[in-house]
This record gives C-alpha cells, sequence and structure tokens, in this order.
C-alpha cells in the first residue's frame, strides 16, 4: 500500500484516474493532428496539387475540434451537449475565416458578416 493511498480515499484515486482518461483521447488527437499539419506545411505545396488544401482544412478543422474540446475539459472538466454545439460553431467560423483569409478575399464586410452569424449561432444554442 502506497502513501498515496492511504492519505485519498479511493473515490478520489478513481475520479483522477477517469478524468485522465477522458483527456488522453483529445489530447492525442489534437498532438496528431498538430503533426499533420506540421508536415504537411513542410512537405507539401497547394498550388502544385489542390488536394493538398483540401487536406489541410480538414486536418485544421480536426485540431480545433480536438483542442477546444480539450480546452473545455481542462476548466469545467466535462463536455456538456451545449459546449459540443459551441466548439462546432466556433471552430468552423474559424476555420471559414482562416479558408477566407488564406483566399485573400476576406475583407471587413465579409469579416463582420461571418462574425455577427457565429455570435447569432451562439446566441441560438445556448438559449435552445
Amino acid at each position: 500500500m502506497s502513501a498515496f493511498t492511504v492519505l485519498a480515499p479511493r473515490s478520489i484515486i478513481k475520479s483522477v484516474n477517469n478524468s485522465k482518461h477522458a483527456l488522453r483521447l483529445p489530447a492525442s488527437v489534437s498532438a496528431g493532428s498538430f503533426l499533420v499539419l506540421l508536415l504537411l506545411m513542410v512537405l507539401t505545396s497547394p498550388i502544385k496539387n489542390i488536394a493538398y488544401a483540401v487536406l489541410f482544412f480538414g486536418t485544421l478543422l480536426v485540431f480545433l475540434l480536438s483542442s477546444l474540446a480539450l480546452l473545455i475539459r481542462f476548466q469545467i472538466g466535462s463536455l456538456s451537449r451545449l459546449n459540443r454545439y459551441r466548439i462546432i460553431i466556433l471552430s468552423v467560423a474559424i476555420l471559414i475565416m482562416i479558408m477566407f483569409r488564406s483566399a485573400q478575399s476576406l475583407n471587413w464586410v465579409d469579416g463582420f458578416v461571418l462574425v455577427i452569424a457565429t455570435v447569432g449561432l451562439l446566441f441560438y444554442v445556448g438559449r435552445r
């Protein structure tokens, strides 16, 4: 019997082990998608093949979803259905903004409309 099990009850030890398990999947997906993003940036050119750009933005969406889920789990401890919807809305809005920005077609009006639509969706999801 270790000193830690004597000082802490078994229920606390089980909850700590369960919370670590809940963080492993988003952390590993975030790290893996970040490495894929780095490899795509270093080894490929989207000018030569547009499929690399599609793969990049798909991987970026996975990275944003898992990173935001990990951030929420660190702060709150669990992920509710409302927080999942908010993560999806924010990730898609950030992805669209980055896509427009990379195509050099994001002016202040488009950005303002995107922000208003995102805030409206977040408000709607919060009130449902």
